[in-house]
C-alpha cells in the first residue's frame, strides 16, 4: 500500500485513564477505532507521573533524558532547544500551520510546549469548559491539535482508579472525545486527520507512580484514513512524538537513546516498513517496600512520645488517632513512596489538624522529601503559622523546602529566625530523609539529613514552644497561600512523624533502624 500522508492530526490525551477504560461504555472511542490500530497493553513512562510521560510524547525522549518533573513544569519554561518538542520541529516544516494545545493540566503549556514557535494555547480548569474551547479551536483546521483531559485523573485520585467514581468520568469524557470528532466532521477535516487517543499512565487505589501493570498499562488508538483494523504489538508514550511527525510527512530525527528515541510502532500503518527497537525499551516492575505498621514505630518510641504519624498510603490518616485533618482541594498518592504510597502536596491541595500538640516546647519533625532541584522559590511543607513575610514573626514554626536545602522557619511573636541548612553536597535528587529537632531545654536545634547530623545551632531565647500556636498545615502554611498564590509549588512527601521532645543522635539511629530493618 502507498504511504499517506495526513493534513491534520490530532492527539487526545486523557490523563489517569490507564487502561480502564476497558471497563467503561465507551461508544464515541469505540466509534472511531473500530476499524483502527489499538492496544490496550501500551506502556507508561517509569515513573508513571504526568510530567515524565506527557513531556515524553511532546519531546520524544525518556524521562531520564528530558528531566521534566511536575513541580518543573509548573515553575519553568522550556527553553532547552537541544531537544525541541514536536510542535517546534512541525514549525520548521510547516511555518504557516495552525498549531494548538489544549490543556486542563496547564503545567503542560507552561512548561513543555515551547512559547516561541506560535502555538495557540488554551487552558480551563473543567474537561467540560475545555471541550468548549477544543471545538472553537478545531475551526481554524489545526495541522496539529494536542489535547489533556485532566478529570479522569482527579477521578482516580478522589474516588480511587477503577472504581465507579472513575469509570463514570471516563464514560463523561468518552462524550466529549465524540464532540471533537463530530467538530473534525463539521470542519470537512474528518477524512485527512489521523486521531490517536491515548493515556499518559494508569493508577492504583487512589495513586500513581510506581510501575504496577495498573499502573503502566495504558490504552493506544491510532484511526484515520488507510488505516486497517489492527494490533499495535509493542508502544509506549514516548512514541507519539515520532507517530505525529511521520503521519504528517515531518522527518524523523535519529533514534537516540540518549536524545529523540519515540519511535514509530509497528502495526499501525500498513505501508510503513521500520523495524522497532525494543531491547532498550525500558519495560520492568518497580517494586515498592511495604509501609510497616505503626505498631513498629511506637514500639521503637512509645505511642506517648509520637504526637502525629502520616504515612500517606493512599490517604490522610494520623495513625496515632490523636488528630483529626480537613483537606483542601487535592492531595494526590503517588505509589513510588519510600514505603508504600507518598502523597503530593502543595498547589494541588493541603490538610490541616487542630489537634496537634507538644509538652514543653521541645519538638521534633521527620518527613521523606522528594528533592529533584525543581523547586526555586519557597515551598512550605508543613507549618503552624504564615509564611508571608508580615507575619514572619507570629508564633510558630514553617519547615521549608527549596531546590537546594531547606529553612527552619521559628517566630516568637516578636521576632523571626530562620535556619537554612544545603542539602548535602552527595545529593543531587531523589528521596532525602530530614529531621529538624527544636530542644527548648539544651537551647539548640538540630537538623539531620538521611539519618547523619548536619547542625546543631543555638535556638535564640523566646523561639521555642512554637508547635501549640496555631493550626498545623500540611502542604502549605496556615494562610494555605504560599504554595498556591505567591508561589505555586508542588512537591512529594511520605512519612510525615511529628515527636513531644526533640531527637538526639541516639533517636534518629533509632528511627534509621526503623527504616532500613
Amino acid at each position: 500500500m502507498d504511504r499517506i500522508i495526513y493534513k491534520y492530526c490530532a492527539v487526545l490525551g486523557v490523563d489517569g485513564m490507564g487502561r480502564y477504560n476497558e471497563r467503561a461504555s465507551t461508544p464515541n472511542m469505540d466509534a472511531l477505532f473500530q476499524n483502527g490500530a489499538v492496544t490496550w497493553d501500551a506502556f507508561s513512562m517509569d515513573p508513571t507521573i504526568s510530567a515524565e510521560n506527557w513531556g515524553a510524547m511532546l519531546l520524544g525522549a525518556t524521562p531520564v533524558v528530558h528531566g521534566l518533573t511536575n513541580g518543573y513544569i509548573s515553575q519553568n519554561v522550556n527553553t532547552n532547544k537541544a531537544l525541541p518538542s514536536v510542535f517546534t520541529q512541525l514549525r520548521a516544516v510547516f511555518p504557516e500551520a495552525y498549531l494548538a494545545s489544549v490543556c486542563n493540566w496547564d503545567p503542560i503549556n507552561h512548561g513543555i510546549v515551547e512559547h516561541d514557535v506560535g502555538v495557540d494555547m488554551a487552558t480551563a480548569d473543567k474537561d467540560g469548559p475545555l471541550n468548549e474551547i477544543i471545538l472553537e479551536k478545531i475551526k481554524n483546521k489545526p495541522k496539529f491539535l494536542f489535547v489533556q483531559y485532566d478529570d479522569v485523573d482527579g477521578a482516580g485520585h478522589h474516588y480511587g482508579y477503577g472504581t465507579e467514581g472513575h469509570i463514570k468520568q471516563i464514560e463523561y469524557t468518552d462524550g466529549l472525545i465524540g464532540a471533537v470528532v463530530d467538530a473534525y466532521k463539521e470542519a470537512g477535516i474528518f477524512d485527512d486527520t489521523l486521531f490517536i487517543v491515548l493515556a499518559d499512565h494508569g493508577g492504583i487505589r487512589t495513586g500513581h507512580g510506581g510501575y504496577t501493570d495498573e499502573e503502566k498499562y495504558i490504552f493506544f488508538g491510532v484511526a484515520g484514513r488507510g488505516i486497517e483494523k489492527s494490533h499495535i504489538s509493542f508502544a509506549r508514550t514516548v512514541d507519539i512524538a515520532a507517530t505525529v511527525l511521520y503521519a504528517l510527512g515531518a522527518p524523523l530525527p535519529p533514534y537516540d537513546l540518549n536524545a529523540f528515541s519515540s519511535q514509530v510502532p509497528e502495526g499501525i500503518f500498513p505501508w510503513y516498513g521500520g523495524k522497532y527497537i525494543v531491547s532498550q525499551a525500558g519495560v520492568k516492575t518497580a517494586v515498592t517496600l511495604p509501609s510497616k505498621p505503626y505498631a513498629a514505630l511506637a514500639a521503637a518510641f512509645g505511642d506517648e512520645r509520637i504526637r502525629l504519624a502520616l504515612f500517606f498510603d493512599n490517604e490522610i490518616k494520623d495513625e496515632t488517632g490523636k488528630c483529626r485533618f480537613t483537606e483542601y482541594d487535592t492531595v494526590k498518592y503517588y505509589s513510588n513512596g519510600v514505603r508504600s504510597a507518598c502523597a503530593e502536596f502543595g498547589a494541588t491541595g493541603c490538610a490541616e489538624t487542630n489537634d496537634l500538640a507538644v509538652g514543653d516546647g521541645s519538638f521534633t519533625v521527620a518527613a521523606w522529601l522528594l528533592t529533584d532541584r525543581s523547586i526555586k522559590e519557597e515551598c512550605v511543607v508543613c507549618a503552624n503559622k504564615d509564611w508571608w513575610w508580615q507575619k514572619r514573626r507570629e508564633q510558630g514554626f514553617a519547615l521549608v523546602m527549596k531546590n537546594n536545602d531547606t529553612v527552619l522557619l521559628l517566630g516568637s511573636g516578636k521576632d523571626e529566625f530562620g535556619l537554612v541548612t544545603p542539602f548535602p553536597d552527595d545529593h543531587k535528587e531523589g528521596w532525602l530523609h530530614t529531621v529538624a529537632a527544636v530542644d527548648k531545654a539544651a537551647g539548640e536545634i538540630r537538623i539531620y539529613y538521611d539519618f547523619k547530623r548536619i547542625r546543631a545551632f543555638r535556638l535564640p531565647e523566646g523561639f521555642a514552644g512554637s508547635l501549640d500556636a496555631f493550626p498545623f498545615v500540611v502542604g502549605n502554611d496556615v494562610g494555605r497561600k504560599n504554595n498556591t498564590e505567591t508561589f505555586p509549588n508542588i512537591f512529594r512527601m511520605d512519612d510525615l512523624i511529628v515527636f513531644d521532645g526533640a531527637f538526639t543522635d541516639a533517636d534518629v539511629e533509632t528511627l534509621r533502624t526503623f527504616y532500613e530493618s
